[in-house]
């Protein structure tokens, strides 16, 4: 099973889906955190607000007119209710309409506060309490105002009660509210967003198996894929099957293609040649065996083009189509030297092979074999006559190489790296080429994770080396 380590990314639906959701439930959460500390905030008024009510109103019922004067016998019981919240200080005030003091803290009438509240109460057949706020010496007060007529000589009087309380009980009160509410919610949105990160993780999971038995294809496997999954994903499947399902047939068609292009362009090219090297046999003038050379060479570039543009197609088509398989590369090498002995022994060139090593690597062994009979044959090829092209097979550290030195002409460095593009010719050269064999090469090492080398031979020449760095390749049995 191929395991998935989960990383944050903002292409990751994954991801998307938690921000979303997380930051759903934030703004929620803040949302709810507001009511709840409104509703505590209320409930907090209206608990303490009552018993500052009822003390204003025993107080109230307590005022009576005696000797023509307003006076009051202070029921004890009238702060009882205000018991509650002990650390409280609790302050009153008496007096009337005109602000006249009759009874409790006279500084209250110099509080703007008090005298704009006592200013605006407004009388009413049934007595209702009216609640405010005010800052009486340095604290702050919860305050309940309350006011009667009272009917004397002088005709009715209005008599205003007022208690305050300062708020520490129930600011504490509030608080305690406050953070209940505040670890309860806390507690339902780690709840929830648990819930979602497994609700996400299910939903996914079809996602993650398909993911995962991509993975464990091959590069060649296009048949369609199995899976049981939900309807929203199964419309991707089914596209990737549709793809799949083209690919392949793009496939089978270009395999088509390239065998067919093989045999109509190298049937008609051999007949010519015979046709050529027929006319050629025959008695001419010079000048005619010059022209039909030049044919015969211009047949055999465009041999080899042909079969060297179908041979890169072919390894690219098998890249594609073909598992990669263990080479022997020893054994390969041996092969590839021995099959162009012939050629080399046709330029007078000795072609020698050393083996100090025996591994193996990991990939396509038809395109291997080309890039080493590309490589090779343009080692005979470049190098004069009498000359010789050493092939080593040789383990450098940690590095499998196989190096190809001829003491040749050499490549300048400043055409060492041009060398790898295709139809790219040296200038100058006396040997024709088709400016594809160093690039099949360089495709070919770089599909098998190999270093593609090109270094001067001493006294001069050119050496290639292919590098197979640590883990591409194997010891050999």
């Amino acid at each position: 099973m191929i395991a998935v380590p989960f990383r944050f990314s903002t292409r990751s639906l994954r991801s998307q889906l938690l921000v979303y959701s997380a930051g759903l439930l934030l703004v929620i959460g803040l949302l709810a955190l507001m009511v709840v500390k409104r509703f505590a905030f209320e409930t907090a008024q209206s608990t303490f607000d009552r018993p500052l009510a009822n003390s204003a109103l025993q107080l109230l019922e307590e005022v009576r007119l005696e000797g023509g004067e307003l006076a009051i016998d202070m029921p004890f019981s009238a702060f009882s209710g205000l018991a509650d919240a002990p650390r409280d200080k609790v302050f009153y005030l008496i007096a009337t309409k005109q602000q006249a003091y009759v009874t409790g803290y006279q500084e209250l009438l110099a509080n703007d506060t008090v005298r704009q509240k006592i200013q605006t109460y407004t009388m009413q057949l049934e007595t209702s309490p009216e609640y405010f706020d005010l800052k009486f010496r340095g604290e702050y007060l919860r305050a309940a105002l309350v006011g009667r007529v009272i009917y004397t000589r002088n005709g009715p009087q209005q008599v205003l009660v007022l208690v305050g309380q300062t708020a520490e009980a129930r600011t504490k009160w509030e608080h305690q509210l406050s953070d209940v509410a505040l670890k309860l919610i806390t507690a339902v949105i780690l709840c929830t967003i648990i819930v979602i990160v497994l609700l996400i993780y299910q939903v996914l999971k079809p996602v993650k198996l398909l993911n995962q038995k991509m993975m464990k294809r091959s590069n060649i496997d296009l048949t369609p894929i199995d899976l049981d999954v939900p309807e929203e994903v199964s419309h991707l499947v089914k596209s990737i099957n549709i793809f799949m399902g083209q690919l392949d047939e793009t496939l089978s068609n270009l395999k088509n293609f390239t065998s067919e292009a093989a045999h109509q362009l190298k049937t008609p090219l051999a007949g010519m040649r015979v046709q050529v090297e027929l006319l050629h046999s025959r008695e001419t003038t010079a000048e005619t065996e010059r022209a039909l050379a030049r044919v015969l060479e211009a047949c055999d570039v465009l041999e080899r083009t042909i079969e060297q543009l179908l041979n890169q197609a072919t390894i690219k088509h098998r890249y594609r189509s073909i598992e990669p398989q263990t080479i022997h590369i020893n054994a390969l090498v041996e092969n590839v030297c021995r099959s162009l002995a012939i050629q080399a022994l046709a330029r007078d060139i000795e072609l020698s092979l050393q083996q100090d090593a025996q591994f193996t690597i990991v990939g396509d062994a038809f395109g291997v074999e080309q890039m080493l009979l590309n490589l090779i044959e343009n080692a005979i090829k470049y190098s004069p006559g009498g000359k010789s092209v050493e092939v080593e097979v040789v383990r450098r550290g940690s590095k499998a190489s196989i190096v190809i030195r001829d003491f040749g002409p050499g490549i300048a460095d400043k055409d060492k790296s041009l060398v790898f593009e295709r139809f790219h010719r040296l200038p100058g050269g006396e040997q024709s080429g088709t400016g594809l064999g160093m690039s099949i090469a360089a495709d070919v090492a770089e599909h098998c994770r190999a270093l593609l080398l090109l270094k001067d031979t001493v006294p001069n020449g050119l050496t290639v080396e292919i590098q197979f760095p640590y883990k591409t390749w194997q010891e050999a049995e």
